[in-house]
């Protein structure tokens, strides 16, 4: 635990296991009497619970004098949130973050998830006829994440949430935040800013070094287009702020790192095109995906990574195929459930 600026302090945690294996959680601790903040919750791990335990120790803050604002449901962000929960903190959320119980990196373990993860897979081309392998894995997975006390990657534990609204106000330790909207990488993902201090916690919209998922498996969300918007306007919104990402370091000037963030889905969406445009006919997001990643279709001996890895960019293609959409550039029908996509003629 470092304190990153007066009475805010970064804690590092950690998941050995997975790919996106760090992440960086902030506290500060209220005044004399006063409730404290903790921004997200970090992995659902061992490890991460006893870091955390030993931060709140070491300030003299009780769980139940704890609030915990999510920035949004990736696992990541919310894995100890339940425990947190059950041990007396307040948990704020947008509740935007739950409006599907399938997601690019979480649903929940109901049915009704398990019903909407078969509707979504169908969508995206991935169905027991046409891809029997890759189904049969997603299944075998489904499996797993029914086991009582079973943890993954993909299945968190639900947890009770008070609803978060836009510029909400969030004071602690001589801080007044607001809460501000920064759709694209979640639909629903928000951040905390203080104008006087120029202090904005920026969750996963940002970050120096890494191009941020915009990842979605649903039609009309124009999380693409959103998150450009976003990234469009993020200099003049927040200029003179410090930023605080989630994962790697702070920064201040933002225009290098929102122009090479620009660039990657540029790239991304001009492969997208020239794949589209010299197919022999409709493709689905799948057999995009899968030329514009190189990912090959055959099961991989670690099984659970590469249908997460095949997760992501089945969304992250949606994005960019909808924004294509959007734009004219493409069209779309759904065929059997199945979306098609081709060159707009």
């Amino acid at each position: 635990m470092t304190e990153c600026a007066p009475g805010i302090y970064e804690i590092t945690l950690y998941d050995r296991t997975n790919s996106v294996n760090e992440i960086h959680i902030f506290l500060i601790p209220g005044q004399s009497g006063q409730r404290s903040l903790l921004i997200d919750a970090g992995f659902q791990n061992q490890e991460s619970l006893c870091a955390l335990e030993d931060a709140l120790k070491k300030q003299g803050i009780a769980f139940w004098d704890l609030d915990v604002f999510l920035t949004h449901k990736h696992h990541d962000h919310t894995g100890l949130a339940r425990i947190l929960s059950d041990r007396g903190a307040r948990i704020f959320m947008n509740p935007e973050e739950d409006r599907h119980p399938y997601d690019c990196l979480y649903y929940s373990r109901s049915e009704k998830a398990l019903d909407e993860q078969l509707r979504v897979l169908r969508t995206v081309g991935v169905t027991k006829e046409l891809t029997p392998s890759l189904w049969e894995d997603f299944m075998a997975l489904n499996k797993q994440l029914k086991k009582p006390g079973k943890k993954t990657l993909l299945g968190e534990k639900a947890f009770p949430y008070s609803p978060i609204k836009k510029d909400q106000l969030f004071c602690y330790g001589g801080y007044r935040f607001r809460a501000v909207p920064l759709r694209g990488h979640t639909f629903g993902q928000m951040g905390l800013c203080d104008r006087e201090h120029a202090i904005l916690f920026s969750a996963d919209q940002l970050i120096d070094g890494i191009v941020p998922i915009v990842a979605t498996a649903y039609m009309n969300e124009h999380l693409l287009q959103m998150y450009f918007k976003s990234l469009s306007s993020f200099e003049e919104q927040y200029r003179g702020c410090t930023i605080y990402p989630s994962h790697n370091k702070p920064f201040k000037d933002a225009s290098a790192i929102v122009e090479t963030i620009l660039d990657a889905y540029y790239k991304k969406l001009d492969l997208i095109r020239h794949i589209i445009a010299f197919a022999s006919g409709p493709m689905t997001v799948m057999e995009v995906a899968f030329q514009a990643y190189g990912i090959s279709p055959l099961p991989a001996p670690d099984r659970n990574n590469q249908i997460i890895k095949i997760k992501m960019i089945l969304t992250k293609t949606f994005s960019c195929l909808e924004y294509l959409y959007d734009s004219g550039e493409c069209s779309r029908v759904s065929r059997d459930g199945i979306l098609y996509w081709s060159r707009e003629l």
